[in-house]
């Protein structure tokens, strides 16, 4: 028996084990998402933390063996002879070559299947010509769900709830319930985009894009602009408020509801004579 071949082989696959459980802990201790605060936000997380798994594990093997060959490969004080002729491995090529394409395909098809979970409609959440049918038409089978209207401007937004015709500056929406945003921008090229939610999205003048996404824990979740739209684009933030649901009823009674009944009873201005 060859001890030092067995030796080599033990100590290979310690190696090989103690990468694929680091690299496990870490995909799921790397702090490096901030809180989940949406259904969305689980499967890209999920995602996020498979991608970070494999990568963490291609990045310890070769900087493992970086680290063994300038040991094992250093050059002998006094030699000065060139190293020996290699001409290549097939196998070996047949095998750095197979795994990549193998994890790059994986990780293409988790990608595609999330994708298809988050699409909106026939979409697929990515948007369509000016004269694409309403949300309410091709994406809200149920109508349970809630439909805002979410409009982008230079330097601000404004939000309008399916159902009511004044506009207002908050975004509350209630936890557990499905919401469907339809985007808009009044003027230039703008990006909606709740870090908490894992979701974002371009908002193109002349277009209707839109996302959906359910909210799962209340609280108070940064909105902000992810696309440079100018000077001041840096203040372009806003907060999306999660509420308990009998709370967001309580807040469209008082912010909607009312405002829009006192628009209702405005009298129109008198025709000039």
């Amino acid at each position: 028996m060859d001890v030092g071949k067995v030796t080599t082989r033990v100590v290979s696959a310690l190696f090989g084990v103690a990468i694929i459980l680091i690299s496990i802990w870490y995909g799921g201790n790397s702090g490096l998402l901030p809180v989940e605060g949406s259904e969305e936000s689980r499967m890209i997380d999920s995602l996020f933390r498979t991608m970070l798994i494999i990568a963490t594990a291609i990045f310890l093997f070769v900087q493992g063996l970086l680290v063994y060959s300038l040991f094992k490969f250093r050059q002998k004080p006094g030699d000065t002879t060139d190293g020996p002729p290699i001409h290549g491995s097939i196998p070996l090529e047949v095998l750095w070559t197979a795994i990549p394409t193998a994890l790059v395909l994986y990780v293409s098809i988790l990608s595609y299947d999330v994708s298809g979970k988050l699409a909106v409609g026939g979409s697929g959440g990515l948007g369509c010509s000016v004269d694409c049918p309403l949300v309410e038409q091709v994406a809200n089978p149920t109508g349970k769900e809630l439909i805002v209207d979410v409009i982008a401007q230079q330097y601000g937004w404004t939000f309008q709830y399916s159902g009511y015709s004044t506009e207002v500056g908050e975004m509350h929406i209630p936890a557990g319930r499905e919401v469907i945003v339809n985007l808009k921008s009044k003027d230039v090229l703008h990006a909606f985009w709740v870090p908490a939610f894992r979701v974002k999205q371009d908002i193109i003048p002349g277009r209707i894009t839109r996302l959906k996404f359910t909210a799962t824990k209340t609280g108070e979740y940064p909105l902000r602009c992810a696309e440079l739209c100018g000077a001041y684009h840096g203040i372009m933030n806003s907060v999306v408020y999660v509420d308990e649901p009998k709370a967001f009823e309580a807040w469209v009674n008082k912010e909607l509801a009312v405002k829009t009944a006192q628009v209702a009873r405005v009298p129109a201005p008198l025709a000039l004579k």
